[in-house]
C-alpha cells in the first residue's frame, strides 16, 4: 500500500552551483533507485533561519512530495541524515493531492 508524503529540506545555502545540481541528482537518484514516485517539487530559495544550525545562519529549502510505500521514508531518512550537504529535514505524511502546490511557492524570498 502506498501514501503520500512530503519532506522538507534545508540545505547548505553556500553551495556552488555545480554542488547543488549534484544535490538534486543524488535526491533524484534515490528516488529513481527506490521505485519512488515525487510527484511534487519546490524550491523555496535561501531563507533566514530562526536559530543557527552549524553555525549558519540562512539555508537553501528543498519542498519534495511523493507517493511511496510505508518503508520507504525510513530510507529517507537514513540518506539525508549521512548526507554531509543537509543541514536538516522533514519527513511527514502528507493530507494534499500528490501534485497540489504549495502556498509557499507563491511567496516571496
Amino acid at each position: 500500500m502506498s501514501n503520500i508524503y512530503e519532506t522538507t529540506i534545508i540545505v547548505k545555502p553556500d553551495l556552488a552551483n555545480d554542488q547543488m545540481k549534484n544535490f538534486n541528482t543524488s535526491i533524484d537518484q534515490f528516488f529513481s533507485e527506490n521505485n519512488t514516485n515525487i510527484g511534487y517539487k519546490e524550491d523555496w530559495g535561501i531563507k533566514n533561519l530562526k536559530s543557527s544550525i552549524d553555525k549558519y545562519n540562512k539555508g537553501s529549502f528543498k519542498f519534495i512530495r511523493f507517493q511511496s510505500t510505508s518503508d520507504f521514508p525510513k530510507k529517507l531518512d537514513v540518506f539525508l541524515k549521512f548526507n554531509a550537504d543537509c543541514l536538516r529535514f522533514l519527513i511527514t505524511k502528507s493530507n494534499n493531492s500528490l501534485e497540489e502546490i504549495t502556498p509557499q511557492a507563491s511567496k516571496d524570498n
